[in-house]
């Protein structure tokens, strides 16, 4: 699919924030109504920032082209930095149908879907292509056929959170050693915590808008993120540290309650579909976009930011791997081995 590179996403993105959503009524769907010209409203949520963020100007984008593409009959409202309640509250919603849709990290899904957890076991891309093979590969569609199966929701694209690194404001991680005793703000998410503790470290799960504050008060020391939150959430303030370890490719997933889905006439659904995989080649460009710029930016506001050597990051990979032992009991053999097959085949192309 071609790339959509972006100077004027940003600037688009603003504009369409500013011009809101459509108040119009959400009704049942089907070929007459959209005939009629039936006209859909949905609402997606999201907990990235509201300005500066690829997240939200990658939904903007999506947005346009979806109303251009239904001539009106869907419109939709964006809801960003956590309007609409935590990534937990938002993914609670979608699957009870008072969210038609949102975009999500990993973090909020165990508790509803523990297999999404297998993307979020440590160290197992070695970099954003592999990650994208196998995401957008049969294992990843096979992954959110299950979800939706086993929750009644539909994933509709894979986007990108980033590559997860740490920072503290105690000391360079050079070593798992380096982590061990540090108070490390993660999501609530097992996998994340678990690959803390196999590092020495404390893990501290609180949401995403508390962060800041628990780093500028000592609450914690640190915390794990990728590159362009680090920057946007200006956890350059109260960290001083940076270590590029790449523990976690987290992703984004832009998911749709299935009763609402289904409810969309069919053509309204083809679009919603299609312009969802459009959404993810855009907002994994504005990532890569946003992270290169950020890293400089980082450098510039004074963190330290240390780059693993290969035997390096070596160390944190073995230092973790009972994660990975420990989570073949929880989301069992089949899934795991299936992982490692489809990262292998990827990385054999």
């Amino acid at each position: 699919m071609k790339k959509l590179l972006t100077g004027a996403i940003f600037a688009s993105a603003l504009f369409l924030a500013a011009c809101g959503g459509s108040s119009d009524t959400v009704t049942e769907g089907g070929a007459d109504a959209s005939a009629e010209g039936e006209t859909y409203t949905i609402q997606i949520a999201h907990s990235s920032p509201a300005t500066e963020d690829r997240l939200e100007a990658s939904l903007q984008e999506f947005k346009k082209n979806v109303e251009e593409r239904s001539n009106g009959q869907i419109q939709i409202q964006t809801y960003p930095a956590s309007q609409l309640g935590g990534e937990r509250e938002q993914l609670e919603a979608v699957q009870l149908g008072s969210l038609e849709m949102a975009a999500l990290s990993s973090g909020p899904f165990p508790g509803f879907f523990e297999k999404m957890m297998i993307f979020d076991l440590p160290y197992i891309f070695a970099n954003e292509e592999i990650a994208y093979e196998v995401l957008d590969g049969p294992f990843g569609q096979q992954v959110l056929d299950t979800m939706l199966e086993e929750t009644g929701i539909r994933g509709l694209a894979w986007g990108e959170n980033g590559v997860r690194h740490f920072t503290n404001s105690v000391r360079p991680i050079e070593s798992p050693e380096d982590v061990a005793g540090l108070k490390i703000r993660t999501q609530e998410n097992p996998a994340h915590m678990a690959m803390v503790e196999a590092l020495g470290g404390s893990p501290n799960p609180m949401a995403f808008s508390e962060v800041y504050s628990a780093l500028q008060q000592g609450v914690i020391d640190g915390q794990e993120n990728p590159v362009s939150l680090i920057e946007s959430m200006r956890f350059y303030e109260v960290n001083d540290y940076l270590t590029l370890d790449g523990h976690v490719y987290s992703t984004f997933t832009l998911i749709v309650n299935d009763a609402f889905f289904q409810s969309l006439p069919e053509e309204l659904q083809t679009i919603l579909q299609e312009e969802a995989l459009v959404w993810s080649d855009v907002q994994r460009d504005l990532n890569r976009e946003q992270v290169a710029a950020g890293l400089d930016y980082l450098k510039e506001q004074g963190m330290e930011v240390v780059e693993l050597s290969d035997e390096q990051r070596a160390a944190f990979q073995d230092a973790t791997a009972p994660v990975i032992e420990e989570y073949r009991s929880i989301l069992g053999d089949e899934l795991i081995d299936g992982l490692f097959e489809a990262i292998a085949e990827a990385e054999s192309n």
